[in-house]
């Protein structure tokens, strides 16, 4: 993308975490959707993945998707989530299957951050900036076709966009 000119700086999340993970893990239908936009710079997206009571165990997250005739129904919460204020999608990792052992129990989704069971508050830094976001899931709909990888298998996207971000920040070079 920086090869090529595209305006990839407008918005780090959506081109070196979640282009690359919908790249990875998407049908053909999620890669026509989002990609284009993504390269345009257009597509702005926020990464869902702490909780309040999860601390830095990303594998005990409570947030739930319960899979309907239709898709998915989101409940739960995230927390310093950043910029989810103006994303208009939203990657995220969800428990599924409450019963699996807690690594395998986890789905992955692109959620729409204007369906109205999203709620997003911001979380004020002593700045007065609110770069980061508290995300309020209470009934949201996902379709099935939204679904990033298998059901079940959120885990591995889950790392995949941790490594992303590894990459996005570690490769990210000063000025000369």
């Amino acid at each position: 993308l920086l090869a090529a000119g595209a305006p990839v700086s407008a918005h780090w999340i959506a081109d070196r975490q979640s282009g690359p993970l919908i790249q990875r893990f998407g049908t053909t239908e999620q890669k026509e959707k989002f990609l284009p936009s993504i390269c345009k710079g257009e597509s702005f997206f926020c990464i869902g993945m702490s909780e309040p009571d999860s601390g830095s165990d990303l594998a005990s997250i409570k947030t739930n998707a319960k899979r309907t005739d239709n898709g998915w129904v989101l409940n739960g919460q995230k927390v310093w989530t950043t910029l989810a204020h103006v994303a208009r999608w939203g990657c995220l990792v969800t428990r599924t299957d409450p019963e699996a052992p807690k690594h395998k129990g986890l789905s992955y989704f692109v959620v729409d951050m204007t369906d109205p069971g999203v709620e997003v508050r911001p979380l004020r830094q002593m700045t007065g900036d609110a770069e980061f976001n508290e995300v309020y899931f209470t009934d949201a709909r996902i379709p099935d076709e939204e679904r990033l990888g298998d059901a079940g298998d959120g885990w591995r996207v889950a790392l995949t966009t941790l490594m992303n971000e590894r990459v996005a920040i570690g490769g990210t070079q000063a000025p000369r």
